[in-house]
């Protein structure tokens, strides 16, 4: 009896822990768990497929002679999808290789640019998207936040803004994922840290719609 109650103890714990990152009977697909920063991510550098980077992004200009370019990709993000970030150290411009192709993942002119990622399967696909944050804007500073949503191959981009702050990603205890701002980007903009400061929102699926939704107080 003791043996039969511990396995259905076991059994039972199992169920759980596989429901908390799986989608509902009705399309029978794995929902992926959240990976993002816990409260700080630091970005390396790397040359790692950069040639075949640039290869594919010969029609980009950025207007800068000496403008270098590096992968910037975390390891869990290369870890735990086949997505690889680059961006440019001095026009800070930033895009997602993916499948062998090339997106443009936001504007940066008089800004950080990208400054953060995580993956998440908000859409309930079997199939991680990739979140960032970025910054903007020369005299107003902002930061927003996008995804590109690896199924259908489309960057999108939330309307609303975070003025005067730069913002990053991060995961909570629950697994949702969160917006913060960002006190200070320390470092250069391929080289850099960032540290997680106030809760500002978090980023949802409801009815289907994948939003940000930004504290308003």
């Amino acid at each position: 009896m003791k043996k039969s109650a511990l396995v259905i103890s076991f059994l039972f714990t199992a169920m759980i822990t596989l429901s908390a990152c799986s989608n509902s009977a009705v399309t029978n697909n794995m929902v992926l768990c959240t990976i993002a920063p816990e409260t700080e991510l630091t970005i390396t550098p790397s040359k790692t497929l950069v040639s075949k980077f640039e290869n594919k992004n010969k029609d980009f200009s950025s207007g800068y002679n000496d403008d270098a370019c590096y992968n910037v990709t975390p390891d869990f993000i290369a870890d735990n999808s086949d997505f690889e970030i680059f961006k440019y150290d001095k026009s800070c411009e930033s895009f997602i290789m993916y499948e062998n192709k090339v997106y443009s993942i936001g504007t940066c002119f008089g800004g950080y640019g990208l400054t953060s990622m995580a993956l998440a399967d908000l859409n309930e696909d079997g199939q991680y998207e990739l979140y960032y944050t970025f910054s903007w804007g020369s005299g107003l500073h902002r930061s927003q936040i996008g995804y590109f949503d690896s199924a259908s191959k489309q960057v999108t981009v939330f309307d609303d803004s975070v003025l005067y702050s730069d913002t990053m990603l991060i995961m909570d205890e629950t697994g949702k994922l969160c917006i913060c701002s960002v006190p200070a980007v320390d470092g250069s903009f391929v080289e850099f840290s960032v540290k997680a400061d106030d809760l500002l929102g978090s980023i949802v699926s409801e009815e289907n719609n994948i939003t940000a939704k930004l504290n308003t107080n």
